[in-house]
């Protein structure tokens, strides 16, 4: 269907918000987390509880279907339908009110769950269910999917933690859900109550007498249970329980569900309900003490069913949480940089192993109960005790789901039975049994768990894009599903119905528990208008695939190299929606983080440019709205590389930005500005030699703004002043064999900041290397980022010419200062130069960021012996240094000789040198070279900056040190500071 034009002109009189329905905001809005696609009619994002009001009254005037969605981190499908998607996570994200006397936060369902637990924090409160994806999932669909995650065994389920909500219902009408007493809540006539909330209180009578004693014979054994809706709760009643609810009396009822006597309550149907009931305006839900001590204690196994197999024993030591990680894991965060550095808990490579949490008052009594922990099968790996400790453990943990799909291959995980919840005592079998089915469909899966609650997730490696993987998919469903049922599990436990396990539903129930449901359901919904096809009415789980055995791509050929990713389009495919490029913190996504724009986040552009290589099915007039779209997306992409480090499936956007601005240019004017910003050694050459014009020209505010209109860059930034000065290599004869070192130097350093270079030189001298400067500056970075691949390309060939003619012997170390360049020869040569291979992995083992360098360097570390780093002289001793890394040396990854490299080297050399170093955690400061030079690009830049820009230092004129010299530009403008690059302090403690 498409939307009616009445419906259209209504809704825009009445609506504040954003209105979208373009091609690219359905393309944008069509997939979730999950293996399905399906595009909406259109997207509404709602600025105010008004524009939502409006949006749900006048759907139900015209019939118009619609789809309540947070984040779409949705594993199901529940985020994505034919229907007008209503966006909560722009606006609405009000957490209205926290009150720690009676432990209850009241929040809009925008609100993120990482932010609600900060600010519940700052009164030692948390909200008991913990999702893996809580950075990015919003209360909205923690909610609507009754999310629960590791601690559910102490905590239960998001249905025992909401307490009311206000609701828009299917009518448009308003309604509260809260607890009644059990009299009035059947008697609508007394209550005045009419329409849609009327016909649901009729149907809850109904449910509580006619099917009470079918829900109780036929509801699944566990208490970890999503499947359809929550209609014990209205008994209330319970298969079984928590085996730690309560267990910190956390709660005022230790019943379970928690629901008073002779009371009854809507607000929990909401829970798991997929936006299917109604719409939350607002919700009040419970918080919970956080513990005041934690303690894990890691056990290692010998296969993944043997872990299972001794959790009952562990349950009997009363733990917080039990958490399965298998080897598969294990391995794959090894090659994912930002977890590679967190894995020295890790000892060996074992099968699996279960992370066991204890959580108390008395630290001593949880150290114990941790050691007894090694009398079982397990060994015990490492006991961690501090916060930075556990997490590390953690964060592998919540990100397994993304790194199982970080492999770039056709054949990978599917999410379809990864949300089963078996009772423990079965957990063994039923692992055992599930690898045997996978097997006999020539497959393994990954294998990952809540393993004290006996929710396993599981996910099978399957190449849908053929006939036989859908078939499997189909085949191993059914058979699981069969086993699941044998073993009294449910195939729902956290992760909802949507569209993957809706078909379950009658067949896990029975068809008069399903009945209940389906009364329900028409009593709230008649028309169908709330997020139709889930749930009992979904449609078979292996159709409406994002990739089926009919997915077809056309691509251009690449510049760049991507054989290692099956190519361009595997590339693009790598991302697999979970959203993690979504969250707050971190480097990954910086404009997305200062928009909140689904578009500008690594899943919005590989959405696009997934439908860009599949647009051979579009009208003609389409392609290049669409192509048009993806340039938008990607000119907001400030290449930090964040996405390489922090994405768990390793999607690299900067270089497939890279790659479309090479294809797009071809057939497209280029900026003037490109050319000065892209062979900015030849422009910063050019400008040095004439230096002092230069910088009196740029200086006057007239020209500057000629200058700046004529390029198409901002006003508002001083120019560089350039330099006529050269840094110098001081003769010095090398004292060792072995220390010949190259330097690679970057168009700022040479022509711009020559002091940088010269204390680059001249600690280098010191530490008895023979120093030859490269003669050619940069090593094409910052071609590279204007989408100059072919100049790219013939630079690289420059400097390894060069490289080879200096060192034939291929013995050198070539060293820099400059993030961008040193990693672009380091990394990005592979890319551009694939005939090259071999010469360039020479290449790249020897090349190092100078602050890496250091830090293996013997020389250094003599000078250290001797006394001659002046780490004891009262103007360096402890003094505080606040940095601000090179968003490209974050995501460097872990060095083959295990020493510190990117952000962390920098740290080592400055600490070695004497000085106290904080890590600003801020994330990418904005500039992201010239980025934050581009006229329409500024107001972003400086938004990006924000975070850095309001850091607390809690001194006045704090040493701020940046490695890149564009993060030193944002810096100085940005927070009136100075900055100076690492090399300069560790050349001070020289002189000192």
């Amino acid at each position: 269907m498409s939307l009616p034009p009445d419906f259209l002109n209504e809704l825009r009189k009445h609506f504040t918000g954003d209105l979208r329905f373009d091609a690219a905001s359905r393309i944008l809005y069509s997939t979730d987390a999950s293996l399905y696609q399906i595009e909406p009619l259109g997207v509404a994002l709602p600025k105010t509880q008004d524009d939502l009001h409006a949006a749900v009254e006048l759907a139900a005037k015209y019939k118009v279907p619609i789809l309540p969605r947070g984040s779409g981190s949705s594993l199901g499908g529940q985020a994505i339908g034919h229907a007008l998607i209503l966006d909560f996570s722009r606006w609405l994200d009000a957490i209205l009110e926290i009150d720690p006397e009676s432990r209850t936060a009241t929040l809009e369902p925008g609100v993120v769950l990482a932010d609600l637990n900060a600010a519940a924090a700052k009164f030692g409160l948390t909200f008991g269910p913990d999702p893996a994806s809580a950075e990015r999932a919003t209360m909205g669909g923690v909610i609507g999917n009754n999310a629960t995650g590791a601690h559910s065994i102490l905590y239960g389920m998001s249905a025992d933690h909401i307490l009311s909500a206000d609701v828009i219902l299917s009518d448009g009408s308003l309604a509260v859900w809260g607890e009644v007493r059990e009299q009035l809540s059947v008697n609508s006539e007394q209550l005045s109550v009419r329409g849609v909330q009327a016909a649901i209180l009729s149907a809850v009578a109904m449910i509580r007498g006619k099917y009470a004693d079918a829900i109780k014979q036929n509801f699944p054994k566990p208490w970890r249970n999503s499947a359809g809706y929550r209609l014990n709760y209205l008994l209330p009643w319970s298969p079984s329980a928590p085996p730690r609810w309560n267990a910190d009396h956390w709660s005022l009822t230790t019943s379970y569900p928690p629901i008073e006597p002779n009371t009854i309550n809507l607000a929990p149907l909401l829970a798991g309900s997929e936006g299917t009931l109604a719409v939350i305006r607002r919700m009040k839900v419970n918080l919970v003490p956080k513990p005041k001590h934690t303690i894990l204690g890691v056990l290692s196994y010998q296969s993944i069913a043997e872990a299972c197999d001794d959790v009952p024993r562990l349950l009997g030591f009363k733990p917080s949480a039990i958490e399965l990680i298998p080897q598969m894991i294990l391995r794959l965060a090894r090659s994912v940089p930002a977890y590679a550095r967190q894995m020295g808990w890790v000892a060996g490579d074992p099968a699996a192993v279960l992370v066991v949490e204890f959580a108390g008052d008395r630290l001593e009594v949880l150290k114990e109960a941790v050691r007894a922990l090694d009398a079982g099968r397990g060994a015990l790996l490492t006991i961690a005790e501090s916060k930075e400790e556990q997490a590390r453990v953690w964060n592998v943990r919540k990100v397994g789901l993304g790194i199982l799909d970080s492999r770039p291959q056709a054949a990978r995980p599917a999410a379809f039975i990864e949300d089963c919840a078996i009772p423990v005592e079965n957990l063994g079998e039923f692992v055992r049994e599930v690898e045997r089915i996978m097997a006999a469909h020539g497959t393994e899966g990954g294998i990952y768990a809540h393993a004290s609650a006996g929710c396993l997730h599981i996910r099978p490696v399957l190449n849908l894009l053929t006939g036989e993987g859908v078939r499997a998919l189909r085949s191993i469903g059914e058979q699981v599903f069969a086993l699941t049922m044998r073993l009294g599990g449910s195939m729902s436990s956290e992760h909802g119905d949507g569209l993957a396990r809706g078909e379950y539903i009658e067949r896990t129930y029975g068809s008069e528990v399903t009945d209940a449901m389906r009364l329900l359901k028409r009593a709230a919904d008649p028309d169908n208008l709330l997020n139709p096809g889930k749930l009992f009415d979904a449609p078979p789980m292996d159709t409406n695939l994002r990739y089926g055995d009919g997915y077809q791509v056309q691509v251009w050929e690449p510049s760049l190299h991507f054989n290692h990713e099956r190519g361009l389009a595997g590339a693009i495919e790598q991302c697999n929606g979970q959203g993690v490029c979504r969250k707050a913190a971190g480097v990954m996504c910086p404009s997305f983080q200062a928009t909140r724009e689904e578009q500008n986040s690594t899943r919005g552009r590989a959405n696009l440019l997934r439908a860009l290589i599949t647009s051979y099915q579009l009208p003609i007039f389409q392609k290049p709205e669409l192509e048009q779209a993806v340039f938008a997306a990607l000119d907001l992409c400030l290449a930090c590389k964040g996405c390489k480090a922090e994405c768990p499936s390793g999607v690299d956007m900067a270089k497939l930005k890279y790659e479309f601005e090479s294809e797009y240019y071809k057939s497209h004017r280029r900026p003037l500005r490109d050319y000065l910003f892209g062979y900015f050694d030849l422009t910063a050459k050019l400008a040095s030699s004439i230096a002092p014009l230069a910088n009196a020209v740029t200086s006057v505010p007239l020209f500057r703004k000629a200058i700046a209109k004529a390029f198409g860059i901002t006003a508002q930034r001083p120019f560089p002043k350039f330099s006529v000065q050269r840094a110098k290599v001081k003769t010095t004869v090398p004292q060792r064999d072995g220390e010949k070192a190259i330097f690679l130097s970057d168009p700022f350093g040479r022509y711009v900041e020559p002091e940088v270079e010269q204390a680059a030189f001249d600690v280098l001298a010191a530490c008895g290397c023979d120093v030859h400067v490269l003669p050619i500056v940069g090593a094409g970075a910052s071609l590279l980022s204007k989408g100059f691949v072919e100049a790219a390309k013939r630079q690289a060939r420059r400097v390894l010419d060069a490289l080879n003619q200096i060192d034939p012997q291929h013995e050198a170390v070539i060293v820099g200062i400059e993030p961008p360049d040193i990693y672009c020869l380091k990394n990005d040569y592979f890319d551009l130069l694939p005939e090259r291979r071999d010469e360039i992995a020479s290449i790249s083992a020897r090349t190092w960021l100078l602050d890496e360098y250091l830090i293996r360097s013997d020389g250094f570390h003599e000078l250290r012996v001797a006394n001659k780093i002046k780490t004891n002289n009262t103007s360096i001793a402890k003094q505080k240094i606040h940095f601000q890394p090179h968003c490209h040396q974050r995501a460097e990854g872990l060095a083959d000789d295990g020493l510190p490299s990117g952000t962390s080297a920098t740290v080592e050399l400055l600490r070695l040198c004497g000085y106290e170093v904080e890590t600003l955690d801020a994330g990418c400061c904005g500039m992201a070279g010239t980025f934050g030079y581009e006229a329409e690009h500024y107001e972003l830049s400086m938004k990006v900056g924000e975070k850095l820009f309001n850091s607390k230092f809690g001194i006045q004129n704090p040493e701020i040190v940046c490695t890149g010299a564009a993060c030193r530009m944002q810096v100085r403008q940005g927070m009136e500071a100075d900055a100076v690059h690492p090399i300069m302090l560790v050349a001070r403690a020289l002189r000192e």
